[in-house]
């Protein structure tokens, strides 16, 4: 296993990884029926229909003879690729259950990495079962987003053993590049460093050269949703707080990118406002449940007000961006009930941060454990080259955080005993 340097291999015990996975099992397959039942909540994920469009696109520019010169233009091709050949196999049902196969694979794999980090039994199989249940871990493999697959592949670059682990990092990296300078710092926690590295790296490689032979460009390929777009609308939502002279000159269509250079210069000229909309990230990340997910996209319990709330010149975030505490208020008072709900899923998140940093705290020692706090730290660093921060970025590092907090209960529990 791939934390797993100084801590001896555990047993593999079947009966007690099922005691998790079965119930789970069951909640899936009740979903399985919802999503009979209606089939259009598997386009309510984020960008779930551009992406539908792009793999419907495929099947025409094969038959054309430009496949190739197709998936080239269309950004990085874990976000669409992989789920749209299943997709043209089989439809939607047959993605949505190798998603959920996929998702419950997952839950095990958190198990057994809790008893290789030195959790008891029945502690790592709280912690894969709190997992498991979690508003990402239910909602994303019924939908057809990214993270279904994303996240699965980062559980299993933990679980993983050795170069394994090193590919299913890289093979992440082609589905959300987020991840790419993880290796560097995960590579420490490996025994044969340099074949880890090379893995990790080799898949991303690969498709920038694809890339680079298809267009001419050495990059990971443009999109909507690339990394240059994602700076640019960051810079135009910062830059709303400002005058109209100082803010960041806007661009026509089909020019719409910023680089690192230009994030920086501005950071450097407006740091305290810059500062403050990464305040602003960091308590979206590390409070907001993610349960509208469940409310809003999977349920649809409020179809006249999804939209609204999720569009990203006019939903909550912008509003709370330019308006602060009245802006919810204001939320408060329009949608009382769901507002009630995500105030209730953010206490109980809030609760399982705080018991995740005292484990950090008081359990994290030696590499295998402190990769797991790495990691959390990591995607709440990274989440500044978004837009806009949003709970469904964290997911990729929930399965870290409920291992966490698990061990920082426990921790709490033992002190209590011990009266220190």
């Amino acid at each position: 296993m791939g934390l797993a340097v100084s801590v001896p291999k555990v047993a593999w015990q079947p009966s007690e990884t099922w005691r998790v996975v079965l119930p789970l099992t069951g909640v899936h397959l009740a979903m399985f029926g919802y999503d009979l039942a209606h089939p259009d909540r598997f386009l309510n994920a984020d960008r779930a229909a551009g992406r539908l469009q792009v793999i419907l696109g495929l099947p025409a520019a094969a038959l054309k003879g430009e496949t190739l010169s197709y998936i080239a233009a269309h950004g990085i091709p874990g976000d669409w690729l992989p789920q749209g050949l299943i997709y043209l196999l089989g439809g939607q049902y047959l993605l949505i259950a190798f998603q959920v196969a996929l998702a419950l694979m997952s839950v095990a794999w958190v198990r057994d990495i809790g008893r290789h980090v030195g959790l008891s039994e029945p502690s790592a199989a709280g912690a894969a079962l709190l997992y498991g249940l979690l508003p990402h871990t239910l909602a994303f493999p019924h939908q057809l987003a990214s993270e279904a697959l994303f996240v699965p592949l980062i559980v299993l670059g933990f679980h993983a053993a050795g170069l394994r682990a090193g590919l299913a990092i890289g093979l992440a990296t082609l589905v959300r590049p987020i991840t790419m300078l993880w290796p560097l710092i995960h590579v420490f926690a490996h025994r044969e460093r340099r074949r880890y590295l090379a893995l990790a790296c080799a898949p991303l490689l690969l498709w920038m050269s694809f890339v680079f032979v298809a267009s001419g460009e050495f990059s990971m390929g443009r999109s909507s949703h690339d990394l240059g777009t994602n700076l640019y609308w960051r810079l135009q939502r910062i830059g709303e707080r400002l005058s109209p002279a100082e803010r960041p000159r806007e661009r026509p269509a089909g020019e719409r990118r910023a680089s690192l250079g230009d994030y920086v210069a501005f950071t450097m000229v407006h740091p305290m406002l810059t500062a403050e909309f990464a305040v602003r990230d960091m308590a979206v990340m590390g409070f907001k449940s993610g349960i509208e997910r469940v409310v809003l996209d999977y349920l649809d319990l409020y179809p006249d007000r999804r939209a609204e709330l999720q569009d990203p010149n006019g939903g909550w975030r912008p509003r709370v961006d330019r308006g602060g505490a009245a802006a919810l208020m204001e939320l408060a008072t329009s949608q009382p009930a769901l507002v009630a709900t995500a105030g209730a899923g953010a206490l109980a998140f809030t609760l399982l941060m705080l018991l995740a940093v005292y484990g950090a705290a008081r359990w994290a020692r030696g590499a295998d454990r402190l990769a797991l706090v790495a990691f959390v730290v990591y995607i709440f660093v990274t989440v500044q080259a978004v837009d806009a921060a949003q709970s469904r970025l964290r997911a990729g590092a929930e399965f870290a955080i409920c291992l966490l907090a698990v061990a920082g209960w426990t921790e709490l529990r033992r002190k209590q005993r011990h009266g220190r």
